[in-house]
């Protein structure tokens, strides 16, 4: 999926991806904003975003355990949701919140942020993530046929990269890398419809099962936050569960999807059957 970006330079960072929503109900946005100067928040789960309005934007959304500048907050539908970008919001609750100031930084660089280089690679693989000094970033990937705006080209070791947010970079050759100007709303929503399930959760708060602990590790996903959806599994006795983060999952009864997704199903008779007998 491949749209054009505006990056905030100084107070805020944008980093784009695809994601896929489902046109959803127009939700009802207060007027009043708060100035909320150096706080940090560092994404906890799928950075599904809103726009201006509160009208879910569908092609973008913040990694997980991704850092971002934030700037005002406002009330949607009794939610707070604090600026990362032009016309882009996040829930509070999709957040870790944290004082600018008390944050330390391992590296220093001096392509901090992002510049705008006018083009946008779309991975051809899942690809690692790496600093400027060439560390991979545990945890952290893009996922095949994902779309980023391009900002600086440099040279790690050896080899080429390119920046995609403030002090990440993946190896040039992993992109196929177009001009901005080149990209059609088209084309990016047929990608993102063929790549991305995000869920809303209800009924909540849904209980999340760790797979590395093999039972539900008493973290909760909020009644009304949305999550970035990876696979999709059912076991033998008719549960199903969807993969909200690396090794956590939540039970499909606590999550409303934006389509159907019933294809995508994998059968694993043996999943979470501790959990589920």
């Amino acid at each position: 999926m491949k749209k054009n970006k505006a990056l905030i330079g100084t107070a805020l960072a944008l980093l784009i991806a695809p994601t896929v929503l489902s046109n959803l109900s127009p939700q009802t946005v207060s007027a009043a904003d708060v100035s909320d100067i150096g706080l940090v928040g560092t994404v906890n789960g799928s950075g599904v975003l809103v726009d201006d309005q509160g009208q879910t934007i569908t092609s973008t959304f913040l990694p997980n355990n991704s850092s971002w500048k934030l700037g005002n907050s406002k009330q949607i539908n009794g939610i707070t949701y604090y600026q990362v970008a032009t016309n882009e919001w996040i829930a509070a609750n999709s957040l870790n919140i944290s004082n600018q100031q008390a944050q330390t930084q391992s590296q220093t660089t001096d392509n901090t942020q992002v510049v705008d280089s006018g083009q946008v690679g779309t991975a051809k693989w899942s690809t690692s993530v790496v600093n400027s000094q060439g560390q991979a970033i545990s945890g952290v990937t893009i996922p095949t046929g994902s779309s980023w705006t391009i900002g600086n080209t440099t040279e790690i070791n050896g080899v080429s990269y390119v920046q995609i947010a403030t002090d990440e970079y993946v190896q040039s050759s992993a992109l196929n890398i177009i001009s901005a100007a080149d990209q059609t709303p088209t084309q990016s929503q047929e990608q993102v419809q063929e790549q991305s399930v995000v869920g809303t959760v209800v009924n909540g708060p849904a209980n999340v099962y760790d797979t590395s602990m093999d039972s539900f590790s008493g973290r909760q996903l909020a009644d009304g936050s949305q999550w970035k959806v990876g696979q999709m599994v059912q076991n033998k006795y008719g549960y199903k569960f969807y993969q909200v983060s690396n090794n956590e999952w939540t039970q499909s009864e606590n999550m409303q999807l934006n389509q159907d997704s019933q294809a995508n199903v994998t059968s694993e008779p043996e999943f979470a059957t501790s959990v589920t007998q």
